[in-house]
């Protein structure tokens, strides 16, 4: 029994970086709905200050040591990277288009759907 404890106190770092991961996730859906509805902000535009905003934090983290980037042929990634780019704007529409809870149920079923064309 203490072993557990002492594990579960030992993984509390990576609890609290997954329940700031999800509270923060649930806290841009909501501002972005927000945004749409009462500004009809161009999805477009959100999209680009999403990717900036992604691109600041992953530079930060590099400056911070927190890892290190790798080199690769932009042959091997770009349709990784064209994918990535699609599922944000598609969910970015998607947001726009309909309610909060279709967008999550949507986005929910994005990873059986993946484990599915894997398979």
């Amino acid at each position: 029994m203490a072993t557990r404890l002492s594990d579960l106190f030992g993984n509390s770092r990576i609890i609290a970086g997954l329940l700031v991961n999800l509270l923060s996730s649930i806290c841009i859906v909501f501002i972005n709905k927000w945004i749409y509805v009462h500004y009809g902000f161009p999805n477009m535009t959100l999209t680009l200050i999403h990717f900036v905003v992604t691109w600041l934090g992953l530079f930060m983290c590099q400056k911070m040591d927190i890892f290190s980037p790798k080199s690769l042929r932009p042959a091997k990634i770009i349709l990784l990277a064209l994918s990535f780019c699609g599922f944000v704007v598609f969910t970015n529409l998607s947001l726009q288009s309909n309610t909060i809870g279709t967008y999550q149920l949507a986005k929910a079923m994005t990873t059986p759907v993946i484990i599915v064309i894997q398979t």
